[in-house]
């Protein structure tokens, strides 16, 4: 029996470089996207559409046969993309997509697999990959800042509701900072509808934030690699006692140092 990966989000950035990494380590893999794309490094690939509860509960079949089989499951809900914009802007399908693919699709998956290692008594553990901006906000970032905090707070509630579980090990999240993958290029296509009618209020604001996002941007200092972010998720996977929370770059440690022990009144100031 070997262990078996379970990957989110696997066809490019974190997702992919998470996929080679276990697989290097001798774990089975199983990339799970939207639109799988051929990554080389799994085992099997299954499409994923993390808006929708009865396709994630169609999975049941597929995965149950894997998980019979495996010595250990670590699920890695990593799926995610930035639906950027001032929020007077955003509308009800912009919300609603982004919580379902940060909150209520993971949790959904997390659920099923609970299900499946419990009836055949493998041991689980989740790591969910969020961001430095579920601890704290940015301007123009707000559904993506609010999805990833739900993203926190779901899946430590998960914890809590289900820790007497025989086969839940741990819940672990990851929060990183800038990461050099294609989230810009994808969060750029995700504002895009948002452009022609932008409020007047904000319209300076959108071109900044167009021109960040725009090809060939500066990167932001001290960026990780997606390397960098997999070497976290994988730590979790193998260490004897995980840790709830995993930080990675710097950004994300002064977030959390501000966010912890300052007054909100001096975060706002320094977060804005």
């Amino acid at each position: 029996m070997t262990k078996l990966a379970l990957v989110t989000g696997a066809s490019a950035g974190i997702g992919r470089e998470t996929c080679a990494l276990f697989a290097r380590k001798g774990y089975r893999v199983i990339a799970l996207s939207r639109q799988p794309s051929g990554v080389e490094f799994a085992d099997l690939e299954m499409t994923l559409d993390l808006e929708s509860f009865q396709k994630i509960e169609g999975l049941a079949g597929e995965l149950e046969t894997e998980i019979a089989a495996a010595e250990q499951v670590i699920l890695v809900n990593n799926s995610g993309y930035g639906q950027f914009g001032a929020l007077r802007d955003l509308s009800e399908s912009m919300w609603q997509k982004q919580f379902c693919t940060h909150v209520f699709g993971p949790i959904k998956l997390a659920a099923v697999c609970l299900r499946l290692c419990e009836q055949h008594g493998i041991p689980l553990r989740i790591i969910a990959v969020s961001s430095v901006l579920s601890i704290a906000p940015q301007k123009m970032k707000g559904a993506y800042c609010a999805a990833k905090a739900a993203m926190n707070a779901a899946h430590d509630s998960f914890w809590f509701d289900e820790r007497g579980s025989k086969s839940l090990e741990s819940v672990s999240l990851v929060l990183p900072g800038p990461v050099a993958t294609r989230f810009r290029e994808h969060a750029l296509a995700a504002l895009q509808p948002l452009l022609g009618g932008a409020s007047a209020a904000h319209r300076e604001k959108y071109k900044a934030m167009e021109a960040a996002l725009a090809p060939g941007a500066r990167m932001k200092p001290f960026t990780a690699s997606a390397l960098d972010v997999a070497e976290k998720i994988y730590q979790a996977a193998e260490v004897g006692r995980p840790k709830p929370r995993y930080l990675v770059t710097p950004q994300t440690y002064i977030a959390a140092f501000v966010t912890r022990f300052m007054p909100h009144s001096v975060q706002r100031r320094i977060l804005r």
